[in-house]
């Protein structure tokens, strides 16, 4: 599966980028589409909770439209249908969410699809081996995102490589003056969302700082 959305990695961990919690439809395509002609996003995420399926299908409708325009992989959070009726890259979905089983009889073989493993090693390595494409490790550090989150213990986290094949994801708090922090990991891809949206600086130039300290890793 990693050939799907990952190639010839550089030992640089790339950037994923999540969309914050509640976007506004008239400004927020334009804002996306300035912070994705930078180059530097990999993968964006549509992260919308409590929206209406109209309403939902609408805005990713809009906003994978600007992600294929740029080369950006887009994923969807949880809506595994809806990821299926607009041919979307993929989904990422967590423990209470469909199974990545039932998610790969919905999407096929050749979509994304993301785990949410928070500080689990046995939980990564059952997703790998359910067919995962990518798991995610996180909260690293405190975040407002995302309500009851799972606090990384870093050091059950030390030697995942050993157990994990296919790319990681770090995320939960990031941002350009802790993200040196998480390399012990050797992320393939570390996520941004309240850093990025949440910032004095515009979007744009936010990411071009983060993708400043990561090219120095």
């Amino acid at each position: 599966m990693y050939n799907k959305f990952y190639k010839d990695f550089a030992g640089k961990p790339l950037i994923y980028l999540i969309s914050p919690p509640k976007i506004d439809i008239k400004t927020f395509p334009v804002i996306l589409s300035k912070v994705l002609d930078t180059g530097m996003v990999s993968i964006f995420q549509l992260r919308l909770k409590n929206y209406k399926d109209k309403e939902l299908i609408k805005i990713t409708y809009l906003l994978n439209k600007i992600c294929k325009n740029k080369n950006v992989f887009f994923i969807l959070n949880d809506r595994v249908e809806i990821a299926k009726e607009l041919n979307l890259n993929g989904v990422h979905i967590g423990k209470e969410d469909d199974t990545i089983k039932k998610a790969r009889n919905i999407l096929g073989n050749f979509k994304i699809i993301g785990s949410s493993c928070y500080n689990s090693k046995s939980l990564s390595i059952k997703s790998q081996n359910l067919g995962a494409d990518y798991v995610a490790f996180g909260s690293f550090f405190n975040t407002n995102t995302k309500e009851n989150t799972s606090k990384v213990v870093l050091s059950e986290l030390k030697n995942i490589r050993k157990n994990i094949d296919i790319p990681i994801v770090g995320i939960g708090g990031l941002n350009k003056f802790n993200i040196k922090k998480v390399t012990f990991l050797k992320p393939d891809f570390l996520a941004f969302c309240s850093s990025i949206w949440n910032n004095k600086k515009k979007p744009e130039i936010e990411i071009q700082r983060i993708k400043n300290v990561l090219d120095n890793f």
